[in-house]
């Protein structure tokens, strides 16, 4: 592509707010910026809207609300989720006959699967973004009823689509529901937002305010969600903290979800001379802040045989320098590249020796912080994420038919 394109971001999902703070929120916020700091011209559009964006570029992002009605959540609320989809494509499907983009990107989202179609239609090529085997994952997680009317406009959606994944597993399953071709693109960071040198007062401000003082302080930051694994975090925790009695630690949570009560309980069970802290939702602008308090991040998925995240969690983290330990799971392998600790999921004993072993040794946590840093610049910047964005998108247009509509 010779010039800067103009992109129309489709997001139809009305549990994802634009100017929000959940993880979802925050990768549209954080992609559709870096498109425009890379030369783009880009529209979103969005079935909800909360606030203002607020990442470097917001300023070059033009926000356009488009109105779904209103939508109940739960299984009770299937019904109008799929008018407001049918709603959503209506009116945008309008405003790109004007626009014409070079290009339309399209979040996949549950019972979405006009776009396909809307696209056809007005000759617009259009990439597919794959954060999650939508319908599959509502129905393990919250239920669903319209399971049938689901997969199909799944199948709708990604019938002969070019898919951008977030995992290899994704872009498998994306191809068994009828993409024609898929690529890796893990989610990334705002490097330089989270560079270290910017927050390290500020962490040491929360640690004090926090009275964490000098301990070393194991952390989590992200929703609290049975899959994600913080009471394992936590029983480790105390187990860590009886294998080395002589080091005082410090546990911080920071986020809130269904879970909470659950994780409230397992940190009462915590002894009394760890100090732990659970924060609740904090503002999206804090976040860095409260990494920069935490010398160990960790990210303890359950077992799962279908892990397919790309968790923002670790990417963050290796932005902000953070030593990481993780469960070991292929995308998560793939995102650390090397530069953290891998337990076996689920695994109580190796989380809690790794995290004894780490709190023991403070050349090793800034060894492995220094390595994830470089790697999360090198690899995971949102603009590297943007450029690669852009490649995909421009080799998909080079490669369609000239003077036909690209599928």
């Amino acid at each position: 592509m010779t010039s800067a394109p103009s992109i129309a971001y489709l997001l139809p999902d009305p549990g994802i707010p634009v100017g929000g703070t959940k993880g979802a929120s925050v990768h549209v916020e954080s992609l559709c910026c870096a498109l425009a700091r890379a030369g783009a011209s880009v529209t979103l559009y969005a079935a909800r809207v909360t606030g203002p964006l607020r990442s470097a570029g917001s300023d070059r992002v033009q926000v356009v609300p488009v109105d779904v009605g209103a939508v109940r959540s739960g299984p009770a609320g299937e019904a109008s989720r799929t008018t407001a989809s049918q709603r959503f494509f209506a009116t945008v499907g309008e405003q790109l006959g004007r626009q014409r983009p070079d290009w339309v990107q399209e979040r996949l989202t549950l019972f979405a699967g006009q776009g396909t179609e809307v696209c056809s239609a007005l000759g617009l090529e259009r990439v597919v973004e794959v954060n999650a085997p939508v319908a599959a994952e509502r129905a393990r997680h919250f239920g669903l009823q319209l399971v049938e009317e689901a997969d199909q406009a799944e199948r709708q959606a990604l019938a002969g689509a070019r898919v951008l994944a977030v995992s290899e597993p994704l872009v498998g399953w994306a191809m068994a529901k009828g993409a024609a071709e898929g690529e890796v693109l893990p989610n990334g960071a705002d490097t330089a937002t989270l560079s270290p040198g910017r927050w390290a007062g500020h962490g040491r401000q929360l640690r004090r305010q926090a009275g964490m003082g000098e301990r070393v302080v194991i952390g989590f930051a992200g929703s609290l969600k049975p899959w994600h694994g913080v009471e394992l975090l936590v029983d480790a925790v105390a187990t860590a903290r009886a294998a080395n009695p002589g080091q005082p630690l410090g546990l911080l949570v920071v986020g809130d979800g269904p879970q909470r009560p659950q994780v409230e309980e397992a940190l009462g069970r915590l002894p009394d001379d760890v100090k732990a802290v659970l924060t609740g939702a904090v503002p999206f602008a804090e976040m860095p802040a409260y990494l920069a308090a935490m010398d160990i991040c960790a990210a303890p998925y359950l077992p799962n045989e279908d892990f397919y995240f790309s968790p923002l969690k670790v990417a963050e983290a290796m932005a902000a320098g953070r030593a990481v330990v993780a469960a070991d799971f292929p995308p998560v392998r793939q995102l650390l590249d090397g530069t953290g600790e891998l337990f076996p999921p689920g695994d109580l004993a190796a989380l809690a020796r790794l995290l004894a072993d780490l709190s023991a040794d403070p050349h090793r946590r800034a060894m492995l912080g220094r390595q994830a840093r470089l790697s999360a610049v090198e690899r995971l910047d949102w603009g590297a994420v943007a450029r690669r964005t852009m490649q995909f998108a421009g080799a998909a247009m080079s490669a369609a038919p000239s003077g036909a509509p690209a599928a």
